[in-house]
C-alpha cells in the first residue's frame, strides 16, 4: 500500500507537461528583516548578525494556512509544534528549545508581536495563537539574538505585521470542507480612495475534532483604518475574537489499544477565549535621514477554562465523609477527621454524594486581563565620517492588570471516564491543602529603553552594537484574606553586538552575541513554594519571588545565494551553530507534597545548543527546500525532583538529575523537506515531509524512561486555477494516517482498575482531507 502510494505521487510529477508551460509566478526576495519591534528599524538580510526566518504571505497561501502555526510546523527545522491541549488551534510551538504555549504554567521562552504589541498574556506569558487572524497576517519575522524585543526573548522573538488597505487592496472569499466536520469561511476587503485606505478580514472556523470532545469554534476578525501623507502615516486597527475549544491533553497509552486512537481521559477540558485589541500605530518621516514610529494600544482578554481531573480525596476511614489524602508535610495533624473536606459553607463533606463512584473534581479558572502602553521610537540613518550607518532609539511602557479566580467542584468519574459534579464547591480545612478558593489580582508595569546602531566598516564589514534596559514591577494582591500576596521588581540591562562579512555579494559570514532576561510572572511567583503546591494553571498560595532568568547566546554562521542560470534557477543555503546558556531557568514541577500539584522554581542553568542548515533551489516552475536542524537541550547541573509516577523513581519517588540530562518535550532532530511544483501555469502541486526525533515524557528530567518513537508525515496540497479570480484546492494532512505522539508525561495509574501503565501520551492528528473554492476580484 505504502509502495503504491509513493508511485502514485512520482506520476503525478513525471507526468506532467512541465517543459511545455511554465508559471510566470516567481517569490519575491525578502530582504528588510525587523530589528525592534517597531516599524521602520529593519536592514537589509545580508547585514543581519544572525539566522532569522523570514514568513512571507505566500508561504501562509501556498499550505493554505488557518493559523500561523501551521506554515511554522512545516517551514523551518528549528520550529517544534505539539498539541499540548490537544487542540489545533492551541499547540506548543517551541525554537530552539524555548515555548510560546497556550497553557497557563508553561514557562514562555519567546516574545510574540503583533504590529510593535507584545502579545504574550498578562497572567502567565501564554500565548493564545487562536487569537491572531491569520487571513490579515502580511508577513513576519522569527528573530535570535536580539535583546531590543524585550522580556521573554530568550530563544527569540516572532514579529508579526498586519495588512491594511494601502498593501492590500481588492475582495477575497474562501470556504473550505473536510474531514472531521471542518467548515471555514473567509472574507477579506481593502481599499484605497486618495490618502486614505481601508482594510477588513474575518474568519469563522468550526471543528468536530478528530478526538473525542475536541470540537472547536473559532471567530476572529481584523479591521485597519489608515492614513498615508507625504510624511506622515497613521492607522487605527482592531483584532476582536472569540473561540470556544474543547481540549483533549494526553491519553493513558493502556485506554489507547480499547478507546481508539482519538479517545480522552478525564473530560469535560474547555477553553473559552474571548479579545478586544486596539491598536494606534503611525510613522513621521522629520527629514530624509530621521523618521519616527510609534503607537498605543488597549488588549482585553478574558479567559474561561474547565478542566475534569481525578481528585487527590478519597473516603475517610469512618466512611462516613470526604478526606484529603494523607500528608506527611502537614504537621500536628493527627486524625483524618481534620484533613476532612469542607464546602465552602464549611459544611463537612458527606462520602453518599459520590454513590461509591471515584472522586473527582471540576476545577475551574477564570481570568480577566487589560493592558496598555506606548512605545516611541526614532530611526536615523545619516552616514557619519562616510560611514553608512542606522541608529535606532526607542523606549515602550506597558502595564497590565488581572483579575483570576479559581475553585473546584467536587465530581465523580462516569464510566466514559467524564466528570460529573456534584455541584459542592469545595475547600480544604487546612488552607495549605491547595483546595481552596482563590481571587487574586495581578499588577505588571513595564519600561523598556533601547538602543541599536548598525555600522557600515567597510562595503563588506558590518558592525552592529546595542543594548536595552528592562524593568518588570510584578504584584499580586489577594481578593479573600488569605494573604496571597507578593511584589517584585526585576531590572536587567541586555547587551547585543554582532558583525557580517560580505566575502561577496552572494555568500556572508555572522557572529553574534546576546543576553535576555525573563521576569518571573506572577502566576509563577504565586506558586513558588515546594511545601505549598497548587494547581499548575490555577490555583495560588503565598510564595517567595523567584529569581529572574538571564539567556546569554553565542551564534556563528554564513548564508548565500547562487545563480545558476534563467532557465536553472537559484540556490539559496544557509548553515550556523548557536548555543544558549540560561541561568536560574524556571520550570514547573510535580508537588512531592500533593498528589496533581505543583509549584515553580528556578532549577540553576540549562543549555540549548545546536546545528541549522538549510537549502532551497527554485525556478520558475518548481521549487525545493530542506532544513535541517540539531537541538541539544540539556540541564547543566544536578537536582532532586519529585516525579512519583515515573516507574523508575527511587523509593521515595524522586528522581536525580544530572548534568547533561535532556530536557523533556524538545526534539534532538527535526527534518523538513518538500517542493512546490507548478504543472501547468493554472494547475500547482506541493508536498512537504516533516520527521521528528522522539522526546523524553515531562516528569523523565533524569532521562530513566524510553523515549517515544521518532515519526516522520507526508501531506500534500494541490490547487487549480478555473479562471483568473476563481481557484479550487485540495489538502491531504498526514497522508500514509502515521499513528505517532508529539509529547508525553506520567498519571497515577493506580487511582483507576484496568491502568498499570502510567504512561500518558499526546496523539498527532491522523489522515485528513480537505477542498476548498477561494473568489478574488
Amino acid at each position: 500500500m505504502l509502495g503504491s502510494r509513493i508511485s502514485l505521487v512520482a506520476l503525478m510529477v513525471a507526468a506532467a507537461p512541465a517543459l511545455q508551460a511554465r508559471a510566470q509566478e516567481t517569490l519575491p526576495d525578502i530582504d528588510i528583516v525587523a530589528t525592534s519591534p517597531e516599524a521602520g528599524a529593519g536592514i537589509e538580510k545580508s547585514k543581519i548578525s544572525t539566522n532569522p526566518i523570514t514568513i512571507s504571505r505566500n508561504d501562509l497561501d501556498r499550505d493554505h494556512a488557518l493559523t500561523l502555526t501551521e506554515t511554522l510546523a512545516r517551514r523551518n527545522a528549528s520550529i517544534n509544534i505539539n498539541e499540548v491541549a490537544g487542540n489545533p488551534f492551541q499547540p506548543d510551538v517551541t525554537y530552539r528549545g524555548f515555548s510560546a504555549s497556550p497553557v497557563s504554567g508553561t514557562p514562555q521562552g519567546l516574545a510574540i508581536y503583533q504590529d510593535g504589541v507584545r502579545i504574550n498574556e498578562a497572567f502567565g506569558d501564554a500565548v493564545n495563537w487562536d487569537l491572531i487572524p491569520t487571513v490579515a497576517i502580511a508577513n513576519g519575522d522569527i528573530v535570535s539574538g536580539n535583546p531590543l524585543f524585550g522580556l521573554n526573548a530568550l530563544g527569540g522573538a516572532l514579529t508579526l505585521e498586519m495588512k491594511n488597505g494601502f498593501t492590500w487592496q481588492g475582495f477575497e472569499a474562501d470556504g473550505r470542507g473536510g474531514s472531521y466536520g471542518r467548515r471555514v469561511g473567509t472574507l477579506q476587503y481593502g481599499r484605497q480612495i486618495d490618502n486614505w485606505a481601508a482594510y477588513f478580514a474575518f474568519e469563522g472556523i468550526g471543528d468536530g475534532g478528530w478526538r473525542q470532545r475536541s470540537g472547536s469554534s473559532v471567530l476572529r476578525g481584523f479591521a485597519d483604518l489608515g492614513y498615508k501623507g507625504d510624511k506622515t502615516e497613521f492607522h487605527l486597527n482592531f483584532t476582536g475574537a472569540g473561540t470556544r475549544l474543547g481540549a483533549a491533553a494526553a491519553t493513558p497509552v493502556d485506554l489507547l489499544p480499547r478507546g481508539g486512537y482519538g479517545s480522552v481521559f478525564t473530560t469535560p477540558q474547555t477553553t473559552n477565549n474571548d479579545l478586544a485589541f486596539v491598536n494606534f500605530k503611525g510613522a513621521y518621516e522629520a527629514t530624509n535621514h530621521l523618521k519616527f514610529n510609534g503607537n498605543a494600544y488597549f488588549r482585553q482578554f478574558q479567559q474561561e477554562h474547565v478542566d475534569g481531573n481525578l481528585a487527590g480525596v478519597e473516603t475517610c476511614s469512618s466512611q462516613a465523609f470526604i478526606c484529603q489524602d494523607n500528608d506527611p508535610f502537614l504537621v500536628n495533624v493527627p486524625t483524618n477527621a481534620q484533613r476532612r473536606l469542607r464546602d465552602v459553607s464549611g459544611n463537612l463533606i458527606p462520602a453518599s454524594v459520590l454513590a461509591g463512584g471515584v472522586p473527582a473534581s471540576v476545577d475551574k479558572t477564570k481570568t480577566d486581563s487589560r493592558s496598555f502602553g506606548f512605545a516611541l521610537q526614532g530611526t536615523y540613518d545619516e552616514a557619519i565620517f562616510g560611514f553608512k550607518n542606522k541608529l535606532v532609539v526607542g523606549g515602550s511602557h506597558d502595564r497590565q492588570h488581572v483579575d483570576f479566580r479559581g475553585y473546584s467542584e467536587l465530581g465523580v468519574l462516569q464510566p466514559d471516564l467524564s466528570v460529573a459534579s456534584t455541584g459542592l464547591v469545595y475547600q480544604n480545612a487546612v488552607p495549605e491543602g491547595g483546595f481552596q478558593q482563590v481571587s487574586v489580582g495581578g499588577r505588571n508595569f513595564y519600561w523598556g529603553v533601547y538602543a541599536l546602531d548598525t555600522l557600515d566598516v567597510t562595503d563588506k564589514l558590518t558592525v552592529t552594537a546595542g543594548l536595552r534596559f528592562n524593568s518588570a514591577d510584578i504584584a499580586l494582591f489577594d481578593h479573600r484574606g488569605v494573604s496571597l500576596n507578593s511584589n517584585a521588581v526585576y531590572q536587567r540591562v541586555n547587551p547585543v553586538a554582532g558583525l557580517t562579512y560580505n566575502f561577496l555579494p552572494e555568500f556572508t559570514v555572522y557572529g553574534n552575541y546576546s543576553e535576555a532576561n525573563r521576569a518571573p510572572t506572577a502566576l509563577e511567583n504565586g506558586c513558588s513554594d515546594r511545601l505549598h503546591p497548587c494547581m499548575i494553571d490555577g490555583f495560588l498560595v503565598s510564595d517567595p519571588p523567584l529569581k529572574q532568568v538571564v539567556a546569554r547566546t553565542w551564534e556563528v554562521g554564513f548564508r548565500g545565494y547562487h545563480p545558476i542560470g534563467p532557465d536553472n534557477g537559484r540556490l539559496d543555503y544557509h548553515a550556523g551553530l548557536f548555543r544558549t546558556e540560561s541561568t536560574d531557568d524556571i520550570l514547573a514541577l510535580p508537588s512531592d507534597v500533593i498528589q496533581g500539584r505543583g509549584y515553580y522554581a528556578n532549577v540553576g542553568q540549562t543549555r540549548r545548543q545546536g546545528v541549522e542548515a538549510g537549502a532551497t533551489w527554485r525556478n520558475d516552475f518548481l521549487a525545493l527546500y530542506a532544513d535541517y536542524a540539531l537541538i541539544d537541550a540539556t540541564f547543566r547541573n544536578s537536582m532532586t525532583l519529585n516525579s512519583g509516577d515515573n516507574p523508575y523513581a527511587d523509593e521515595n519517588g524522586q528522581i536525580h538529575v544530572r548534568p547533561g540530562n535532556v530536557l523533556p518535550g524538545i526534539p534532538r532532530h527535526r527534518v523538513k523537506l518538500g517542493f512546490d511544483y507548478n504543472i501547468t501555469p493554472e494547475w500547482k502541486f506541493g508536498l512537504d515531509y516533516v520527521f521528528t526525533s522522539g522526546v523524553h515524557l515531562a516528569g523523565d528530567e533524569a532521562n530513566l524512561d524510553k523515549t517515544l518513537p521518532s515519526w516522520g508525515i507526508v501531506n500534500l496540497k494541490t490547487s487549480y486555477k478555473v479562471m483568473d479570480n476563481v481557484e479550487v484546492y485540495a489538502l491531504v494532512q498526514n497522508l500514509f494516517d502515521r499513528r505517532y505522539y508529539t509529547f508525553g508525561t506520567y498519571f497515577e495509574s493506580g487511582a483507576l482498575a484496568g491502568f498499570s501503565n502510567p504512561r500518558t501520551v499526546g496523539p498527532g492528528a491522523p489522515l485528513a482531507a480537505y477542498g476548498g473554492v477561494k473568489v478574488r476580484f
